[in-house]
Protein backbone atom coordinates (compact mmCIF):
# COMPACT_ATOMS: atom_id res chain seq x y z
CA UNK A 1 0.00 0.00 0.00
CA UNK A 2 1.29 3.46 -0.89
CA UNK A 3 -0.35 6.61 0.52
CA UNK A 4 -1.98 8.81 -1.73
CA UNK A 5 -0.74 11.86 -2.02
CA UNK A 6 -2.09 14.56 -0.05
CA UNK A 7 -2.38 18.19 -0.41
CA UNK A 8 -0.51 20.76 1.77
CA UNK A 9 -4.25 21.24 3.89
CA UNK A 10 -4.45 17.75 4.44
CA UNK A 11 -0.97 17.47 5.01
CA UNK A 12 -1.20 20.59 7.29
CA UNK A 13 -4.37 19.00 9.29
CA UNK A 14 -3.01 15.62 10.25
CA UNK A 15 0.49 17.58 11.60
CA UNK A 16 -1.82 20.30 13.67
CA UNK A 17 -3.94 16.83 14.84
CA UNK A 18 -0.71 15.15 16.27
CA UNK A 19 0.33 18.50 17.82
CA UNK A 20 -2.79 18.69 19.61
CA UNK A 21 -2.21 14.86 20.39
CA UNK A 22 1.01 15.46 21.99
CA UNK A 23 0.15 18.56 24.13
CA UNK A 24 -2.57 15.52 25.71
CA UNK A 25 0.02 13.54 26.58
CA UNK A 26 2.24 16.08 27.53
CA UNK A 27 -0.64 17.67 29.74
CA UNK A 28 -1.97 13.86 31.39
CA UNK A 29 0.69 11.40 30.85
CA UNK A 30 -1.73 9.91 28.12
CA UNK A 31 -4.08 10.04 25.44
CA UNK A 32 -1.80 10.73 22.59
CA UNK A 33 -3.53 7.72 20.32
CA UNK A 34 -7.40 8.15 21.58
CA UNK A 35 -6.96 12.16 20.42
CA UNK A 36 -5.43 11.34 17.37
CA UNK A 37 -7.87 9.00 16.27
CA UNK A 38 -10.97 10.74 17.12
CA UNK A 39 -9.47 13.99 14.98
CA UNK A 40 -7.27 12.08 11.89
CA UNK A 41 -10.12 10.14 10.46
CA UNK A 42 -11.88 13.26 9.39
CA UNK A 43 -9.10 14.00 7.03
CA UNK A 44 -8.01 10.26 6.20
CA UNK A 45 -8.96 6.98 5.82
CA UNK A 46 -8.72 5.08 9.13
CA UNK A 47 -6.45 2.50 8.09
CA UNK A 48 -4.03 5.51 7.19
CA UNK A 49 -4.65 7.39 10.56
CA UNK A 50 -3.42 3.78 12.31
CA UNK A 51 -0.85 3.65 10.23
CA UNK A 52 0.65 7.60 10.97
CA UNK A 53 0.07 6.95 14.45
CA UNK A 54 2.47 4.03 14.73
CA UNK A 55 5.66 4.80 15.03
CA UNK A 56 4.83 8.28 17.35
CA UNK A 57 3.20 5.48 19.53
CA UNK A 58 6.82 3.41 19.96
CA UNK A 59 8.78 6.25 20.39
CA UNK A 60 6.80 8.55 22.61
CA UNK A 61 6.38 5.20 25.03
CA UNK A 62 10.09 4.66 25.00
CA UNK A 63 11.08 7.86 26.64
CA UNK A 64 8.02 7.23 29.17
CA UNK A 65 9.19 3.87 30.16
CA UNK A 66 12.35 4.42 30.55
CA UNK A 67 12.39 7.97 32.40
CA UNK A 68 11.35 5.58 35.28
CA UNK A 69 14.20 4.27 37.65
CA UNK A 70 12.59 0.95 37.87
CA UNK A 71 11.75 0.31 34.44
CA UNK A 72 13.59 -3.01 35.22
CA UNK A 73 11.03 -4.00 37.60
CA UNK A 74 7.89 -3.13 35.82
CA UNK A 75 9.36 -5.22 32.39
CA UNK A 76 9.37 -7.86 34.81
CA UNK A 77 6.51 -7.91 36.40
CA UNK A 78 4.55 -7.08 33.82
CA UNK A 79 5.73 -9.93 31.36
CA UNK A 80 2.49 -11.59 30.84
CA UNK A 81 0.45 -8.68 29.20
CA UNK A 82 3.55 -7.19 27.63
CA UNK A 83 3.74 -10.88 25.45
CA UNK A 84 -0.12 -11.54 25.05
CA UNK A 85 -0.52 -7.82 23.90
CA UNK A 86 2.40 -8.12 21.34
CA UNK A 87 0.93 -11.21 19.87
CA UNK A 88 -2.68 -9.68 19.77
CA UNK A 89 -1.98 -6.32 18.30
CA UNK A 90 0.38 -8.19 15.80
CA UNK A 91 -2.68 -10.62 14.96
CA UNK A 92 -5.90 -8.17 14.94
CA UNK A 93 -3.52 -5.91 12.71
CA UNK A 94 -3.51 -8.87 10.04
CA UNK A 95 -7.15 -8.17 9.22
CA UNK A 96 -7.09 -4.46 8.91
CA UNK A 97 -7.13 -5.01 5.11
CA UNK A 98 -9.95 -7.66 5.21
CA UNK A 99 -12.55 -5.62 7.16
CA UNK A 100 -14.66 -3.00 6.08
CA UNK A 101 -13.71 0.77 6.55
CA UNK A 102 -17.04 1.37 8.27
CA UNK A 103 -16.26 -1.60 10.61
CA UNK A 104 -13.51 -0.34 11.56
CA UNK A 105 -14.69 3.16 12.56
CA UNK A 106 -17.22 1.41 14.38
CA UNK A 107 -14.08 -0.65 16.66
CA UNK A 108 -12.39 3.32 16.57
CA UNK A 109 -15.49 4.79 18.33
CA UNK A 110 -16.18 1.80 20.78
CA UNK A 111 -12.36 2.16 21.89
CA UNK A 112 -12.66 6.05 22.01
CA UNK A 113 -16.12 5.85 24.27
CA UNK A 114 -14.27 3.02 26.27
CA UNK A 115 -11.96 5.74 27.40
CA UNK A 116 -13.73 8.60 27.69
CA UNK A 117 -16.40 6.57 29.98
CA UNK A 118 -13.67 5.65 32.32
CA UNK A 119 -11.99 8.85 32.16
CA UNK A 120 -15.42 10.92 33.21
CA UNK A 121 -16.61 8.31 36.06
CA UNK A 122 -12.88 6.61 37.30
CA UNK A 123 -14.26 3.04 37.89
CA UNK A 124 -12.06 0.58 39.20
CA UNK A 125 -12.18 -3.17 38.88
CA UNK A 126 -11.30 -6.09 41.70
CA UNK A 127 -8.40 -6.89 39.68
CA UNK A 128 -4.76 -7.94 40.49
CA UNK A 129 -1.04 -8.27 38.76
CA UNK A 130 -1.59 -12.00 38.62
CA UNK A 131 -0.86 -13.44 35.48
CA UNK A 132 -4.67 -14.45 34.51
CA UNK A 133 -5.80 -10.82 34.89
CA UNK A 134 -2.81 -9.87 33.05
CA UNK A 135 -3.15 -12.16 29.74
CA UNK A 136 -6.77 -11.16 29.79
CA UNK A 137 -5.68 -7.07 29.84
CA UNK A 138 -3.08 -7.99 27.16
CA UNK A 139 -4.88 -9.93 24.94
CA UNK A 140 -7.78 -7.85 25.05
CA UNK A 141 -6.21 -4.20 24.85
CA UNK A 142 -3.41 -5.23 22.10
CA UNK A 143 -6.75 -6.65 20.17
CA UNK A 144 -8.25 -3.03 19.85
CA UNK A 145 -4.15 -1.35 19.70
CA UNK A 146 -4.05 -3.55 16.66
CA UNK A 147 -6.97 -2.39 14.53
CA UNK A 148 -7.36 1.28 16.40
CA UNK A 149 -4.36 2.27 17.50
CA UNK A 150 -5.77 2.86 20.79
CA UNK A 151 -5.25 0.58 24.25
CA UNK A 152 -8.22 1.72 26.61
CA UNK A 153 -8.10 -1.84 28.33
CA UNK A 154 -4.87 -1.62 29.51
CA UNK A 155 -5.03 2.03 30.89
CA UNK A 156 -8.61 0.50 32.76
CA UNK A 157 -6.56 -2.05 33.97
CA UNK A 158 -3.46 -0.33 35.47
CA UNK A 159 -5.65 2.20 37.12
CA UNK A 160 -7.41 -0.67 39.22
CA UNK A 161 -4.61 -1.95 40.45
CA UNK A 162 -3.21 -0.56 43.62
CA UNK A 163 0.35 0.87 42.34
CA UNK A 164 2.04 4.11 43.15
CA UNK A 165 1.67 7.15 40.39
CA UNK A 166 5.35 6.29 39.22
CA UNK A 167 4.36 2.68 38.59
CA UNK A 168 1.40 3.17 36.46
CA UNK A 169 3.02 5.98 34.39
CA UNK A 170 6.23 3.31 33.63
CA UNK A 171 3.78 0.01 33.08
CA UNK A 172 1.75 2.46 30.75
CA UNK A 173 4.58 3.57 29.03
CA UNK A 174 5.43 -0.26 28.73
CA UNK A 175 2.65 -1.73 27.62
CA UNK A 176 1.81 0.96 25.22
CA UNK A 177 5.36 0.64 23.90
CA UNK A 178 4.97 -3.44 23.13
CA UNK A 179 1.64 -2.50 21.93
CA UNK A 180 2.87 0.21 19.81
CA UNK A 181 5.79 -2.61 18.06
CA UNK A 182 3.17 -4.91 17.70
CA UNK A 183 0.99 -2.34 15.84
CA UNK A 184 4.33 -1.76 13.35
CA UNK A 185 5.76 -5.07 12.94
CA UNK A 186 1.85 -6.03 11.59
CA UNK A 187 1.08 -3.30 9.69
CA UNK A 188 5.35 -3.47 7.83
CA UNK A 189 3.66 -7.27 7.71
CA UNK A 190 0.91 -6.46 5.13
CA UNK A 191 2.71 -3.84 3.70
CA UNK A 192 0.68 -0.98 5.29
CA UNK A 193 3.66 0.99 7.01
CA UNK A 194 6.44 1.22 3.97
CA UNK A 195 8.86 3.41 2.67
CA UNK A 196 5.97 5.78 1.16
CA UNK A 197 3.30 5.75 4.40
CA UNK A 198 6.75 5.66 6.77
CA UNK A 199 7.65 9.28 5.70
CA UNK A 200 4.46 10.69 7.31
CA UNK A 201 4.67 8.82 10.35
CA UNK A 202 8.06 9.64 10.91
CA UNK A 203 7.14 13.34 10.54
CA UNK A 204 4.78 12.65 12.82
CA UNK A 205 6.98 11.51 15.37
CA UNK A 206 8.57 15.00 15.09
CA UNK A 207 5.07 16.79 15.42
CA UNK A 208 3.99 14.45 18.36
CA UNK A 209 7.37 15.28 20.04
CA UNK A 210 6.92 18.81 19.96
CA UNK A 211 3.21 18.66 21.15
CA UNK A 212 4.01 16.79 24.05
CA UNK A 213 6.66 19.93 25.40
CA UNK A 214 4.23 22.18 24.56
CA UNK A 215 2.45 20.57 26.85
CA UNK A 216 4.52 20.03 29.78
CA UNK A 217 4.79 23.84 29.11
CA UNK A 218 1.46 24.39 29.63
CA UNK A 219 0.67 21.48 32.16
CA UNK A 220 0.80 24.38 35.52
CA UNK A 221 -1.17 26.87 33.43
CA UNK A 222 -3.99 24.44 32.46
CA UNK A 223 -7.26 24.04 35.50
CA UNK A 224 -6.88 20.32 34.17
CA UNK A 225 -10.25 18.52 35.67
CA UNK A 226 -12.49 21.25 33.48
CA UNK A 227 -10.29 20.57 29.91
CA UNK A 228 -10.06 16.75 31.02
CA UNK A 229 -13.79 16.75 31.38
CA UNK A 230 -14.62 18.93 27.99
CA UNK A 231 -11.99 16.73 26.21
CA UNK A 232 -13.31 13.18 27.26
CA UNK A 233 -17.18 13.84 26.70
CA UNK A 234 -15.83 15.08 23.20
CA UNK A 235 -14.28 11.75 22.84
CA UNK A 236 -17.64 10.35 23.95
CA UNK A 237 -19.75 11.85 21.38
CA UNK A 238 -17.44 10.62 18.85
CA UNK A 239 -17.12 7.35 19.91
CA UNK A 240 -21.32 7.03 20.28
CA UNK A 241 -22.05 8.96 16.75
CA UNK A 242 -19.57 6.60 14.89
CA UNK A 243 -21.28 3.45 16.46
CA UNK A 244 -24.15 4.97 16.13
CA UNK A 245 -23.74 5.41 11.80
CA UNK A 246 -22.15 1.58 11.70
CA UNK A 247 -25.77 0.50 13.20
CA UNK A 248 -27.73 2.66 11.20
CA UNK A 249 -25.56 1.93 7.76
CA UNK A 250 -25.75 -1.53 8.64
CA UNK A 251 -29.97 -1.34 8.63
Amino acid sequence: MTFEPYSFLTIASIMLALVLSGSVKGVFGIGLPVVAMAILPLFITPISAITVIALPIVVTNIQQLFSEKEWRYIIIKYRYMALFMLLASFLSSQILTQISVDLITAIIGFALALFAIYSLFTFTLPITSHSVWQIIAGASSGLLSGMTGIQSTAIIYFASLDISRNEFVGAVGYIFLVGGLGLSIGLINNNLLNSSSAILSIAAVLFSTVGFKLGSLLRPYIHSELFKKLLFLLMLIIGMKQIYQFFANSI
